[in-house]
């Protein structure tokens, strides 16, 4: 049991990726607040890791809004007294399509930073009093290998955010650090972690790009959501006490051949 009694908040952790790591948190006996925009599913989610034996609430959130986010820290310290660690796993393009920069507008430049750079600020500024004044915590954000090496079936804002998280979590790790706060990053490959990056996947590349896509990972293939899981929660656990400011690539070796 690796997280009793830990105080976790997982963004997006209605579906997908982060309700993988709001199961496990949860299964290792953490008790974890799900955050995301769809009130039913992060009902149906807290149900089903409750009827697993699991601790969970949940707090409908528009992690990019500071009165929303506070809200929901507010709500696990209400619940818990307090939040030992933060899962920035609420992300994505916002089916915004992938086409040339000129044809990007600033609307759809704006919405797709603010959920993948914004959220990840204004969550870390709620909790970053709470564990200073611990002097304990574990932060753990999702970038994405596109911030490596620009966006496979994503858009030039997603890229872009997602490689802006890697810097933001560097910087952050030092201004923490002496609180005994771990700030770290995870970059996942392509994972069809849900319906609509599989519709991605599907629609946005041919066969032949994805048979070359696959062919630049030194194993052959896409990641699970387990093997995302795993990574993320060593980064939360005690196990990685010695680890901060690092970005963690997961993509099968695709920077390796």
């Amino acid at each position: 049991m690796r997280f009793q009694g830990k105080r976790a908040i997982v963004t997006g952790g209605n579906r997908g990726l982060g309700r993988s790591f709001a199961s496990r948190l949860a299964g290792e006996g953490g008790r974890v607040m799900i955050a995301g925009r769809d009130q039913a599913d992060l009902a149906a989610t807290a149900a089903d890791i409750q009827a697993a034996g699991g601790e969970c609430r949940y707090q409908p959130t528009d992690v990019t809004q500071p009165e929303q986010v506070a809200a929901l820290v507010q709500a696990t310290v209400e619940a818990w007294g307090g939040v030992d660690i933060l899962i920035n796993n609420a992300g994505g393009s916002m089916d915004v399509p992938k086409t040339a920069i000129e044809e990007i507008t600033p609307d759809d430049w704006d919405k797709v930073v603010a959920l993948n750079l914004r959220a990840v600020y204004l969550c870390c500024r709620a909790v970053a009093p709470l564990m200073k004044a611990q002097r304990s915590g574990k932060i753990v954000n999702l970038s994405s290998m596109a911030a490596r090496l620009g966006g496979t079936i994503t858009p030039l804002q997603y890229s872009s955010s997602k490689a802006a998280i890697i810097t933001f979590t560097r910087h952050l790790a030092q201004e923490l650090g002496p609180y005994g706060i771990n700030v770290n990053a995870v970059a996942p490959s392509v994972i069809l972690s849900g319906p609509r990056v599989r519709k991605m996947w599907d629609e946005r590349l041919s066969e032949q790009e994805k048979d070359a896509f696959l062919k630049r990972s030194s194993l052959r293939r896409l990641g699970t959501v387990e093997e995302i899981t795993g990574p993320v929660l060593f980064l939360c656990s005690q196990e990685a006490g010695f680890i901060t400011g690092v970005t963690l690539d997961v993509n099968g070796g695709m920077f390796s051949v």
